[in-house]
């Protein structure tokens, strides 16, 4: 065995038998190479393998400590179709995303500023100004799929994302919502069961509970995304319709599916015949390195849907959405005129404009670097404020983080506690069909700054957590945690 593993050996024991417990700094890599007497190369690949296994993080600026243990609730039981019944809590968090005086760490809603969106608005207000200074006796609707120009400019874009992709391939939608509506309308029927991960965005919970259908939800990695052994598994069990998957930096955890299981589940996909909804609002958000090739970048059969919008990248107010629905074209683009008739045109020309400059190409190499840095001051703050107990997430891409507390701790009431107290986060409940992350929450950290105003909103969290996990449970001694 190899100095390293020697080493890593060592640390891992320590770790498991609670020598070491969450939260604990682990010793500088100097102090360990001299405590030792072993070279720092040794420390080094030592801790990256710790790091490997998820017993050790990094923490900016502070070292490595021992990470919490993954608290999710047991995975192991076999999943089975459920009906969805969220409520209306989703609802009252958009909502509260308006409320001006919540500090808003609620609504997965980007940064709402900069010169590209300002240009964007600049354009739509100029169209607007063309629309009404017309002399022509009628108006047209843009007809699906959609304004030519603007489907131009998304091909261009698919292209540079290794998706072959002409305007004819497109259909234009009133943001991702709508696509993704869409394409369990053109797949499914009421009743119907749809795979989808776990944890999942609430919104596509509530689409599959508005249409009538049920929800099979596949464990997923807090890194990785959806479990294709569990996935593989639970096809050969129940009749699924389709499955609908958001395989870079998923909302709510940010996992980010490698590229070998993306191959597998077309391959589990093809086996079955189903097609896939790929879910690519975050595609474009990654923090290092390149952009994670689609799913469809990989489908030579049609089979798979890929659904997007500007509103995740640019504004949640700007209702521009997509989808490359493949060999269901037809189905697709027909239910889009039978259910909204079509989407604004004065809207599809601005991103027309928008898009045929290297504009947007500029904002997004801005908004990632600020997304990456803002996680940054996000997790040093959770790490300073908030107990061990609460363990955050990680993400590759995306501006939401992910949090898991132990099991048994109220995320809902947390949510209350922190609306009383002027924040919104979003509770973990929302993201599951049965409450089974109820011990969960989710935070934006699109504008997050190191600024008294966002750092004594989390302070007053931890105050919270520490307050809800100080209060012993029924039958249980106080301080159990």
């Amino acid at each position: 065995m190899k100095i390293y593993q020697q080493t890593a050996e060592l640390l891992r024991k320590q770790i498991l038998d609670q020598q070491l417990r969450p939260g604990d700094p682990l010793p500088s890599i100097r102090e360990l190479s001299t405590r030792l007497n072993i070279g720092r190369n040794s420390v080094i690949h030592a801790y990256m393998l710790l790091e490997d296994e998820q017993l050790i993080e990094p923490r900016p600026r502070s070292g490595y400590y021992v990470r919490a243990r993954p608290l999710s609730p047991n995975t192991s039981a076999r999943p089975e179709p459920r009906r969805v019944e969220l409520g209306a809590t989703a609802l009252e968090i958009i909502g509260a995303a308006q409320n001006a005086r919540l500090v808003p760490l609620g609504s997965a809603d980007p940064e709402a500023h900069g010169s590209a969106r300002e240009y964007f608005y600049r354009r739509l207000s100029r169209h607007a100004r063309d629309a009404a200074s017309t002399s022509s006796g009628n108006s047209h609707y843009v007809a699906p799929p959609g304004l030519h120009d603007l489907r131009a400019q998304l091909a261009r874009r698919f292209n540079s994302t290794l998706v072959q992709a002409g305007a004819d391939d497109i259909v234009i939608t009133n943001g991702a919502q709508e696509a993704i509506t869409l394409a369990l309308l053109a797949l499914a029927r009421p009743g119907d069961t749809l795979a989808v991960e776990s944890p999942c965005y609430y919104g596509t919970l509530q689409c599959i509970e508005a249409l009538g259908m049920r929800a099979l939800e596949i464990p997923s990695h807090p890194q990785h995304g959806m479990d294709m052994e569990a996935l593989s598994e639970a096809l050969t069990c129940w009749p699924v319709k389709a499955i609908l998957t958001n395989p870079s930096f998923s909302n709510p955890t940010g996992a980010c599916s490698p590229v070998a299981d993306r191959q597998a589940l077309l391959r589990l996909a093809a086996e079955h015949d189903l097609p896939i909804i790929e879910d690519d609002v975050f595609g474009e958000l990654y923090h290092q390195g390149s952009r994670p090739a689609p799913i469809k970048a990989f489908d030579t059969q049609g089979r798979v849907l890929l659904c997007s919008s500007l509103s995740k990248t640019l504004d949640s107010d700007i209702r521009i959405g997509w989808i490359m629905p493949g060999r269901y074209f037809e189905q697709v683009n027909y239910l889009k005129y039978v259910t909204t008739l079509a989407s604004p045109g004065i809207l599809q020309r601005a991103g027309a404009d928008f898009l045929a400059d290297n504009r947007y190409e500029r904002h997004l190499r801005q908004v990632r670097r600020r997304y990456q840095a803002r996680l940054g001051l996000l997790l040093e703050a959770i790490y300073q404020y908030w107990p061990a107990a609460a363990v955050p997430l990680t993400p590759k891409g995306g501006f939401l983080c992910w949090v898991e507390l132990p099991i048994g701790f109220d995320g809902d009431q947390l949510y209350r506690d922190a609306q009383q107290a002027g924040i919104g986060i979003t509770p973990g409940s929302l993201f599951a069909s049965d409450m089974r992350f109820s011990h969960c929450i989710r935070l934006n950290y699109s504008t997050f700054e190191a600024t008294p105003y966002y750092l004594q909103a989390i302070k007053t969290l931890g105050e919270l957590i520490r307050r809800q996990l100080s209060t012993p449970l029924p039958g249980e001694p106080s301080g159990h945690y």
